[in-house]
């Protein structure tokens, strides 16, 4: 009677075994992102640079990006290298150089500005109600 009980639950057994392996093989491996407002992303492209993204893979701003804050709806930046490059971590807030150009993503509306000017930038978070305190950090490293 024992024998019969197994060989009742073998196929059950085997099917589920088959499908938990077609299902492991077939999910491709998680990308990973930073969360951000109304469906974006920070994430890697192929060269491990910050990159934004929308919620189902359309890049709203190519990378690099050299720093970023969120703040309610808005996402602002710099773009360029970052400068913790072969480091782990910086805790000291970005400084843009006289050719930095920076950008304002508005999560709420999709609106993009981008290749602003200092001075630009700064104007227009002042309009747009941004905290006048906001400062951008490097982006983490992806891989290390």
């Amino acid at each position: 009677m024992h024998r019969r009980s197994l060989s009742q639950f073998a196929p059950a057994a085997l099917a589920a075994l088959f499908t938990v392996t077609l299902i492991s093989c077939a999910t491709a491996p998680a990308r990973p992102v930073v969360v951000l407002p109304n469906g974006y992303y920070v994430t890697p492209n192929k060269q491990e640079q910050s990159e934004i993204i929308k919620r189902g893979g359309g890049t709203v701003l190519p990378g690099p990006i050299a720093a970023y804050a969120a703040s309610g709806d808005i996402v602002a930046g710099a773009l360029g290298e970052a400068p913790t490059a072969g480091r782990l971590y910086s805790d000291q807030p970005y400084a843009g150089g006289p050719d930095t150009k920076y950008f304002i993503l508005n999560t709420a509306s999709g609106k993009l500005e981008s290749n602003l000017d200092a001075m630009q930038w700064k104007d227009r978070l002042k309009a747009i109600g941004a905290p006048s305190d906001l400062e951008i950090y490097p982006p983490l490293p992806w891989s290390e």
